[in-house]
């Protein structure tokens, strides 16, 4: 496979270093102190190029995500909950930890709903207690796969990001390469077009999918939307909006850990034919 060289374990898994915490976050809107307790707590919170999101350069931004008044999330994760704030209702598939179903439901306020759903249970609660803290009253639970839930197509928006093979990881999380081999990428490339599959049905005519990977290798991005409007013609590319031109790709967006920091993230704004 060509293209740039891939990092790899080699005679099994490697040392194992510690992850840093992310440092990028949005502030919680319902918390009008937000900003006077960031810069109580001697942190530098300087706007980045995402609408909304923030970049601590200096502090412990940990200690205040404790009390919901900010929460942790990496560039890549609020770039896609921005694409997929789409004004409606709005269904967040695999939701959990929750960070994204929060900031779309932070972004829609009053103009839409989320559904977060989740299979895991374990990984559910913890996507509760998060809620509860970040205390957004247009997000609801639910539990199940949301690929095989009881939804009918009447989301204005459907998000499916899946964890990935993982070789977009930054510095910042480099222990995830170690646990991951090159010919692990079909069978991750195969599991996240039958994840789109099933979520594109959910989806109704005008209604957007956001179809989004925590990896930039070819086999798990294009290689994943192109086969899928081949098959779907009643899918097209939606134009990105104009702040998310600085990450644009083509007709794409990608978060590049050499250009923008943080981890690699891909996204493609699918639109459903009226």
């Amino acid at each position: 496979m060509a293209g740039r060289p891939r990092a790899r374990g080699r005679g099994g898994p490697g040392p194992r270093r510690p992850r840093a915490a992310p440092r990028r976050l949005p502030l919680n809107p319902r918390r009008p102190d937000a900003q006077a307790l960031v810069a109580a707590a001697g942190l530098e919170a300087q706007p980045t190029r995402v609408p909304g999101a923030f970049e601590a350069t200096a502090g412990r931004p940990a200690d205040l995500a404790e009390d919901g008044t900010l929460f942790l999330q990496d560039r890549g994760s609020q770039l896609v909950a921005r694409l997929a704030a789409v004004p409606g209702l709005v269904l967040d598939a695999c939701a959990a930890p929750g960070g994204k179903a929060l900031l779309i439901a932070d972004v829609l306020a009053e103009r839409g709903t989320v559904i977060a759903s989740e299979a895991s249970r374990r990984r559910l609660a913890t996507l509760a207690r998060l809620s509860h803290r970040w205390g957004a009253p247009n997000l609801r639970l639910v539990a199940g796969d949301a690929g095989r839930a009881p939804f009918r197509p009447a989301f204005d928006c459907a998000l499916r990001t899946r964890r990935a093979a993982g070789w977009a990881r930054s510095p910042d999380t480099p222990d995830i390469r170690w646990r991951c081999r090159p010919e692990d990428l079909p069978r991750h490339a195969e599991r996240q077009r039958r994840l789109l599959e099933g979520l594109a049905g959910l989806v109704r005519p005008g209604g957007l999918l956001v179809y989004a990977t925590c990896s930039l290798e070819p086999e798990e991005t294009h290689g994943v939307v192109g086969p899928f409007l081949d098959a779907h013609p009643g899918f097209v590319v939606a134009p990105l909006p104009e702040w998310a031109a600085p990450f644009a790709e083509g007709r794409f967006v990608a978060v590049r850990p050499e250009c923008h920091g943080g981890d690699g993230f891909f996204a493609a704004p699918l639109r459903r034919r009226a």
